[in-house]
């Protein structure tokens, strides 16, 4: 067995179709799916059990990366790609996995060209896309301050054990911290010029979507791995980190700041300066921004602007 496609789900059966269908006429005799369900209480199963070659498994787990490390315990492939249960592969993207492993026999890992859609009136369109070899380079940088695009990425087996798998000290952001533990390990990656995976943005996602009620928690698990790889790290991918920290901080404090939490202000604060000294004047230059669009709202924030529409 070649490749093992990992899908974690639960309660997906809203995409879970389109997912399955994108892989039905890319397999082959080297190639397993595994869906690790969490005991959905909607159609996902009964969706699963429409595809005989699938290799499913319900049982609780404690969230999306378990289910993940899960499925990686139960490939019998050498290499894995992570398929979330509402995105899709494009058409392609495992011929084109099949060759970069045949013509690069010392990765470790592949990268191919990722893409986010949106459906916008009955039409999917592109909100990002990562296709740029350069940005897609297994390093501190790219994985700090620009896209983890972890499901991008097909991973040796072995290599993602060695590297202890995903945290479970995160629910929203492992894929980070694992693809940085990657680059302190030096890791080797091959980039590919092929689309290999489509993000779905939409509300029902974890991180990939507008508004999210989770993005509080995201921010902060992001704050905690930037300060725990800065520890670690030194010279320009220290800077790095810095700069991403700073950035979240940034970002932390101004949402704290519209909802008047200043415990959540305390603690971006704190984040802030342990990343830069002078890390106040980049909150007075954000500050500085959004104050014409404060102003246009009659002096009411976003969140407040917001709820007064749903009243």
């Amino acid at each position: 067995m070649i490749i093992s496609i990992v899908t974690p789900t639960f309660n997906a059966g809203g995409t879970i179709k389109e997912t399955l269908e994108s892989t039905r006429s890319q397999l082959g005799n080297d190639i397993e799916h595994l869906l690790l369900d969490a005991c959905s209480t909607d159609k996902t199963l009964e969706v699963a059990k429409g595809y005989p070659y699938l290799t499913f498994r319900s049982e609780p787990d404690s969230g999306i990366y378990d289910g993940m490390n899960n499925g990686a315990k139960l490939a019998r492939g050498e290499w894995i790609l992570f398929l979330q249960g509402d995105d899709w592969l494009p058409t392609g993207a495992i011929a084109a996995y099949r060759r970069a492993i045949t013509e690069n026999p010392s990765a470790e890992m592949i990268c191919g060209d990722c893409e986010a859609v949106r459906n916008m009136s009955g039409e999917w369109k592109s909100i990002w896309s990562v296709a740029d070899p350069i940005s897609k380079k297994l390093t501190i940088q790219n994985i700090a301050l620009g896209e983890p695009m972890i499901n991008a990425r097909l991973i040796r087996r072995d290599v993602f054990f060695k590297l202890g798998g995903f945290s479970l000290e995160y629910t929203l952001a492992s894929d980070r911290d694992f693809l940085l533990r990657a680059t302190e390990a030096g890791v080797r990656q091959k980039e590919i010029q092929v689309p290999t995976y489509k993000y779905r943005w939409h509300t029902g996602s974890s991180t990939m979507t507008e508004g999210n009620s989770l993005s509080e928690k995201l921010r902060r698990e992001n704050l905690l791995i930037a300060q725990r790889h800065q520890e670690l790290l030194s010279g320009s991918d220290k800077n790095a980190i810095r700069n991403w920290r700073a950035q979240i901080a940034v970002e932390h404090a101004m949402n704290a700041m519209e909802n008047t939490d200043m415990k959540s202000f305390g603690e971006a604060c704190r984040h802030g300066l342990k990343a830069h000294a002078y890390w106040g004047f980049s909150v007075c230059a954000e500050i500085a921004c959004r104050l014409p669009g404060y102003l246009k709202r009659g002096c009411r924030t976003r969140t407040q602007a917001r709820s007064s529409r749903k009243q």
